[in-house]
């Protein structure tokens, strides 16, 4: 019984190990081994060193981003070949991120697709984003779609937005347009916004989005800032610099919001009523994602370690004893000298004692 439980113990904590430490060659290896695809050919590896080869002038961007590295490798199965590139970036906000700096609603045969969290199709490219992955396929749809699933089904961890991008209001929105933005280079000219004016010295996030209200369009530009106190200095810079734009811009919190694009009272205010924000206290550093799966993984991951630890104390103390004890008896444990021994004496007769007057 207790081998058996001991074994037991020890798979818990390799498997927990495994969950944790989820990389893109375990997952590549994990859809090979539940789907009837296989590799073509060896994977290729980038890092931030040498991700330039892969994407060109756009290295930049996906560095900046949060890389931590990228592979791609030709697959085949029964719909056909399939290219797969796979991002892995720092965290899930970060890889929702990338997404959006490649979704383009204005492409040709551009559609949206339900693959991962958000995928989007382009002619015979498809693109989905799941917890820190962003996954790239260029093939034929049966087969993308396929390698596509095969892919998301072995992706572990939560897919969370990135806050500010939590705060673009749904009324109204033109779906695929929304944009998480980490840096001026990505405010692009149809905002007509001077990126030096936003703050990202000030560590601001931004998300973009269209709107169409009435058959009328307009852009939305959510700033978001460390403190409120941020956001009302910026506030009141706008103010002092289009003091006649009070009706394009709201700031609830530490959010400020713009409307850009449209002259139309009306369109703002339908957009900016939508605008809210709650203040919530945060950890002023990135932290892990943490699930209810995480937790549990967690505590037999430790209870384990500690299991382990005593144990190897344990055998260690009481193998000195028994070396010590074979190789010189009698001189360190269990000295005659050092020994009493009480004796009960059952094997004496009864005596007997009276008390005198």
């Amino acid at each position: 019984m207790p081998r058996k439980w001991f074994w037991s113990l020890l798979w818990a904590v390799i498997f927990t190990a495994v969950l944790q430490g989820q990389s893109r060659e375990s997952l590549l290896k994990a859809a090979q081994e539940t789907s009837k695809w296989s590799p073509l050919d060896k994977p290729v590896q980038y890092s931030e060193k040498n991700i330039e080869a892969l994407a060109g002038n756009r290295a930049a961007a996906i560095t900046r981003y949060g890389l931590t590295g990228a592979t791609t490798q030709d697959w085949t199965g029964p719909e056909g070949n399939v290219r797969l590139t796979l991002y892995e970036m720092f965290d899930a906000g970060a890889a929702y991120g990338l997404f959006t700096l490649d979704r383009n609603i204005h492409q040709p045969g551009f559609a949206m697709t339900p693959l991962g969290t958000e995928g989007f199709r382009a002619g015979n490219r498809s693109e989905f984003w799941q917890s820190k992955y962003v996954v790239k396929l260029e093939g034929s749809p049966p087969g993308v779609d396929s390698l596509a699933r095969s892919v998301s089904e072995n992706i572990f961890g939560r897919s969370i937005k990135p806050p500010v991008s939590t705060h673009l209001t749904p009324q109204n929105l033109v779906q695929g347009s929304e944009k998480y933005i980490v840096d001026a280079s990505g405010i692009g000219r149809d905002l007509d916004i001077d990126p030096q004016a936003l703050g990202f010295e000030d560590s601001v996030e931004v998300a973009t989005a269209d709107y169409r209200v009435g058959g009328k369009s307009a852009h939305l530009v959510l700033l978001m800032y460390p403190t409120q106190q941020l956001a009302k200095k910026y506030e009141d810079i706008w103010a002092a610099a289009a003091p006649h734009d009070a009706a394009f811009r709201k700031r609830v919190g530490a959010v400020l919001a713009l409307v850009r694009g449209s002259p139309d009272k009306s369109v703002a205010k339908a957009i900016l009523d939508g605008v809210n924000y709650e203040t919530q206290v945060t950890w002023d550093q990135p932290r892990p994602d943490i699930s209810l799966r995480d937790v549990i993984l967690n505590i037999f991951t430790f209870t384990g370690v500690a299991l382990l630890f005593t144990l190897m104390v344990g055998l260690s103390f009481g193998g000195v004893r028994v070396f010590l004890k074979a190789r010189y008896p009698d001189r360190i444990f269990d000295r005659p000298e050092d020994m009493e021994i009480i004796q009960l004496k059952l094997d004496q007769g009864v005596m007997r004692k009276q008390l005198g007057d």
